[in-house]
């Protein structure tokens, strides 16, 4: 059987430091910073790692912690289209997985998972997060690309 995403990352603590070099890099950069401003949950960190996670074929702590995932897609959803913020976010994460020292393939897959989320997954809904289906699930990534049906 072929190791997940998840496993060759390094598992629940390489989640947890991209999780943590994301935040400490996004919170201070001059343009993510933006979406930061007007708060976020305490457990942010906690939450993205979970959700990372599931998504790269780890434990699925996610669902089973927070609740239906549909709530992830609506914080992100009824914003516009801001290809320039998108575009500052992806190469923001990017620097948080180098930092982590994520090796690679490993780290080159959540790369193009996370331009493949703020890109397309996030922007689906881009008018209201009303339009954001109850039961939109975790969005997954194998070695391959999207996993899940309809993504």
């Amino acid at each position: 059987m072929e190791q997940s995403i998840f496993d060759a990352a390094g598992g629940m603590d390489a989640m947890r430091s991209i999780a943590k070099c994301w935040h400490d890099l996004a919170v201070t950069d001059p343009v993510v910073a933006h979406a930061f401003s007007h708060g976020y949950a305490t457990d942010h960190e906690e939450r993205l790692a979970t959700y990372l996670a599931q998504a790269l074929g780890g434990p699925s702590a996610y669902t089973e912690s927070y609740g239906a995932p549909a709530q992830m897609d609506r914080l992100h959803a009824g914003n516009g289209i801001h290809e320039d913020f998108d575009e500052a976010g992806i190469a923001v994460f990017a620097r948080a997985v180098a930092q982590a020292d994520i090796p690679d393939p490993a780290a080159t897959s959540i790369v193009q998972y996370w331009a493949w989320m703020t890109r397309d997954v996030l922007n689906r809904h881009p008018g209201t997060a009303a339009a954001v289906p109850a039961d939109a699930p975790v969005h997954t990534w194998t070695w391959d690309g999207p996993s899940a049906p309809g993504d």
